[in-house]
């Protein structure tokens, strides 16, 4: 009878012990779960004021330290760091920011663009978008750096001319244009009211380098007037447009920049096969003439517990 009693005194130990100690596992999991949401919510807070700094135009109220945590913006290499401090724990997220400007999306313009609809198939990252500003034109870089210029309508040019490689500048308006190939060139319109029909090619240089500066396909300089891409054209290499652009059928690579966008038809957007295009332009200034919007590029982060003493 006793060895029973002794037998059942072990058991209900045992399981007593199994049970707090299930008990205290759990309390320290909920208190490991509770600090890691709070430390992911101060980070994440802290970015989110960072960004909104830095996106303002405030970088100088970037940097801070206070209640053991500490942010540091390092606008040359385009890093943000966040870093956080209490009794358990030291943690750091580096950001590696970009620059988001218009140059990085399929459709940017600083009005809604128009889609009706239509088929816009581009990548996650080329994703449309408006804007506050545009980049600001330089047309001294196409005048000193022309290989011809064009007058009149297209019965005018001449074939030989249409054959060089380089900046195309068209003085001329009311043009209707087809059957237009030119590769390694950009084409540079002055005048108003200016349509691309079909069977037209236009292929920008591609960039010798990662880090170069991009040609543009086509540029359309007048800021009060329409210009329409129809069922047809071809165009690899960015496109900026000062007034309107009209977009029926084409394909593209992208970036298209225009102060308004309309699409009359499916677009067939070829961006993933030519991301050499999107970057920063030249014809537009340097990049850092001005301050785009940062977008994260690359997270990197460390945790590391402390040693109790």
């Amino acid at each position: 009878m006793l060895v029973a009693v002794l037998m059942v005194f072990v058991i209900f130990s045992f399981t007593s012990v199994a049970d707090l100690n299930i008990s205290y596992l759990a309390n320290s999991d909920s208190r490991e779960t509770a600090h890691t949401i709070k430390l992911q919510y101060e980070i994440e807070s802290r970015i989110n004021k960072a960004m909104w700094r830095i996106n303002s135009g405030d970088d100088e109220s970037v940097n801070m330290s206070s209640e053991g945590a500490s942010v540091s913006w390092d606008p040359q290499l385009g890093i943000l760091s966040i870093g956080t401090e209490n009794d358990q724990t030291n943690s750091e997220v580096q950001l590696d920011l970009s620059e988001n400007t218009p140059f990085s999306r399929a459709l940017a313009s600083k009005t809604r663009i128009k889609t009706y609809g239509y088929h816009v198939d581009i990548e996650e990252e080329h994703s449309l978008q408006q804007v506050d500003l545009l980049p600001e034109l330089d047309p001294s870089y196409f005048i000193i750096n022309r290989a011809i210029i064009h007058h009149g309508n297209q019965d005018s040019w001449s074939k030989q001319s249409l054959q060089i490689e380089g900046i195309h500048i068209f003085l001329g308006n009311n043009l209707e244009i087809s059957d237009l190939n030119l590769e390694n060139s950009t084409l540079l319109f002055l005048g108003d009211s200016i349509t691309f029909n079909e069977n037209n090619i236009v292929k920008a240089p591609v960039p010798l380098d990662s880090l170069d500066a991009a040609d543009p396909a086509l540029v359309f300089m007048n800021p009060s007037t329409e210009f329409t891409l129809k069922w047809g054209t071809q165009v690899e290499g960015a496109i900026y447009c000062a007034g309107h652009l009209d977009i029926e059928n084409a394909t593209l690579t992208g970036p298209v920049v225009s102060n308004s966008i309309t699409l009359t038809g499916n677009v067939d957007f070829i961006d993933d096969q030519h991301p050499e295009y999107y970057r920063w332009t030249r014809g537009f200034g340097n990049q850092d003439d001005y301050d785009w919007p940062k977008h994260v590029d690359q997270v990197r982060s460390t945790n590391r517990n402390k040693t109790l003493s």
